[in-house]
């Protein structure tokens, strides 16, 4: 499966992790926490649902302190991943 080849072709715990302008943009409305974004793209799940074909791919981890969920949209490119977008969520 082509997430397979992605997830071998680049380590996401020792890439570097790089992040779109339209986060920024979206920092204050939805209050991200851009650390917890980095774990979320290193450790969460991938959520294939949201993927898409050639190198798109969602991540989702939950955080239980918070009791709060990150759903983490990041393309993977040759030598780093961008995150995309991201949008926090109550609960699982």
């Amino acid at each position: 499966m082509w997430i397979e080849e992605l997830t071998k072709r680049l380590d996401r715990k020792k890439a570097e992790i790089t992040f779109s302008p339209h986060l920024f943009d979206r920092r204050e409305y939805w209050n991200l926490d851009l650390g917890k974004v980095e774990e979320t793209v290193r450790t969460g799940k991938i959520f294939e649902k949201k993927c898409g074909n050639p190198n798109k791919i969602c991540f989702q981890k939950y955080f239980g302190k918070e009791n709060t969920t990150y759903a983490v949209i990041a393309r993977y490119y040759d030598e780093f991943i961008e995150v995309k977008t991201a949008w926090p969520k109550k609960g699982r």
